[in-house]
């Protein structure tokens, strides 16, 4: 650049500053600007090719991207029945909630953080209502899928899939507690209690607001 006309950068590290000084002809004006306003001028100034997705997974409703690359999705998960399983045994077609899943991918395609929550039975939205989650291995949001290796996705699309084979891996009794539904029922005594129930019924007698919304979730 001409040294008559040029734009020179002081930073100071101890007092957290940016000194923007500009010499024209001789002449020099400076103004100090943040930290932030700094990142956003050169942040601004990088021309970035974007972020292609592929095929989305089936009900797919938010997916962001690390730096590293890796992805985050969430899904609204469309079946309000599974086979289940409980210390051997069988509940085939159990009546849930609505749910919904997320989880991260690698680039490789392995799948971990996964989780899983409970809302209301209607079309979702960042302000939908999330309830506790009645049954075991959910801490939070968060999915504990203890040994069991989850499959390798190459194609984003085929994340479809996953929900229904998490809910179809053995439950225990980790993480359960009766106060997490309103019957306040152990857990075989629950499941053999909502056998033959309605999705609507989880709403009316069994599940308790989280004070937590689908933005949450999100989060």
């Amino acid at each position: 650049m001409n040294a008559l006309n040029e734009l020179v950068l002081r930073i100071n590290p101890d007092e957290h500053s940016i000194r923007v000084e500009n010499v024209n002809d001789g002449v020099v004006s400076f103004k100090e600007i943040t930290v932030e306003t700094f990142y956003d001028c050169v942040k601004s100034s990088i021309r970035s090719e974007g972020v292609r997705s592929g095929f989305l997974p089936r009900n797919c409703f938010h997916i962001s991207v690390s730096e590293n690359g890796d992805r985050d999705y969430c899904l609204w998960h469309p079946h309000l029945c599974a086979d289940i399983s409980y210390y051997g045994t069988e509940y085939p077609d159990f009546p849930l909630p609505r749910l919904v899943f997320g989880f991260r991918v690698s680039q490789e395609g392995k799948v971990y953080n996964c989780r899983l929550g409970v809302v209301e039975d209607k079309p979702p939205a960042e302000d939908l209502a999330m309830f506790i989650y009645p049954f075991s291995n959910v801490g939070g949001f968060s999915l504990c899928t203890g040994n069991n290796a989850l499959p390798v996705y190459k194609k984003a699309s085929a994340l479809v899939n996953l929900p229904g084979y998490l809910l179809q891996l053995p439950n225990n009794n980790d993480r359960f507690s009766a106060k997490n539904n309103k019957l306040h029922m152990p857990y075989r005594e629950l499941l053999n209690h909502l056998k033959n129930k309605t999705t609507a019924y989880y709403y009316t007698d069994v599940l308790i607001p989280s004070g937590k919304t689908l933005k949450d979730f999100i989060g």
